[in-house]
């Protein structure tokens, strides 16, 4: 990868035991039309061979391994290493299509009032193959005020709403870094500060290649973690003095997307009967979503995981030819 003396994109890839996958995220990285980058892999005490696959990388490729900390930590690090104007954050089990910095840069260079953007994902599993017909993400390129887009954060409506993918170095400068006390969500907190103060990108145009798998940190974060971190997020924002009065009447609506996350991740990882008592919880804490397309898909979304596995392709298939998937 050529680059000048201070490159202009820093590629941030946090790893913590995903030896198998860090290999294709990093060549996805080096393989990229724009070429001024660099490549920052910090490896958080990670317990399998990622250390021995990372003396196969390229001298170009910056590695750095220290004690587990957690990804925010993780990438708190990389951001202090980097010298590009524009961070990427990478996850390392995902993949880069080869232009995707070529857009990204383009577009907010475009759009000076924009200090973040993300495009649209396709799900793959461990092998690579796909597990969706299209990606997931805006329909359309277009700016949204950073105080809309906390709205739809909030929510969960992941169809058009942003997490920081291509982010300005100058806006941690306002915002501040990554949140450490968090060992998961990082990135959806971060994306809520980040909408606070400016305005975010979306691009109509596939960006990433986002792999799920039994190793992956949702499926293997306990079901504690994950909803202590998605409430300790949503807190950060109901009592915060300047958005809490904003988004006050979102809170039951929020709380109801979380439940059904918790639903979902409960019956994928073989406790079924805990998560059936998140759809309660879910239903008792705002049944209007019950009358509402999002809230609807969000419960059929969760529902779904408690039925075997033809009949839930079968209701993906229909969901996606409704739009709402």
């Amino acid at each position: 990868m050529k680059s000048r003396a201070v490159p202009r994109v820093s590629i941030i890839i946090p790893a913590y035991n995903q030896a198998q996958f860090l290999g294709e995220a990093v060549s996805s990285a080096l393989a990229q039309t724009y070429q001024d980058c660099e490549v920052i892999v910090i490896d958080d005490g990670s317990t399998d061979n990622t250390p021995e696959v990372a003396k196969g990388f390229p001298p170009a490729v910056k590695y750095f391994r220290q004690e587990n900390q957690g990804v925010s930590a993780a990438n708190n690090t990389a951001i202090k290493m980097a010298t590009g104007e524009y961070m990427l954050f990478l996850a390392s089990d995902d993949v880069l299509f080869e232009n995707t910095i070529e857009k990204c840069v383009t577009f907010m260079n475009q759009h000076p009032e924009a200090g973040f953007c993300d495009g649209q994902s396709y799900t793959i599993d461990e092998n690579g193959r796909p597990l969706r017909s299209r990606p997931r993400g805006p329909r359309a390129t277009f700016i949204r005020d950073g105080k809309k887009e906390i709205a739809l954060l909030l929510l969960g409506d992941q169809k058009d709403a942003a997490f920081p993918f291509l982010v300005r170095r100058s806006c941690f400068e306002s915002v501040g870094l990554f949140d450490t006390k968090l060992r998961m969500s990082e990135d959806w907190d971060m994306s809520i500060r980040l909408a606070k103060r400016y305005a975010v990108g979306h691009l109509a145009e596939p960006l990433l290649k986002a792999r799920f798998h039994t190793n992956s940190l949702t499926a293997i974060t306990g079901l504690d973690i994950l909803q202590n971190a998605h409430t300790a997020v949503l807190e950060s924002v109901f009592k915060d003095a300047e958005l809490g009065p904003l988004y006050s009447h979102l809170q039951n609506k929020a709380y109801f997307s979380l439940y059904c996350l918790c639903s979902r991740v409960s019956a994928r990882t073989g406790h079924k009967g805990t998560g059936i008592l998140y759809l309660l919880s879910a239903l008792k804490t705002c049944p209007v979503m019950l009358v509402e397309v999002r809230g609807l898909s969000l419960l059929i979304d969760a529902a779904k995981d408690f039925l075997p596995r033809r009949l839930r392709n079968a209701i993906v298939k229909t969901l996606m030819s409704l739009g709402l998937r």
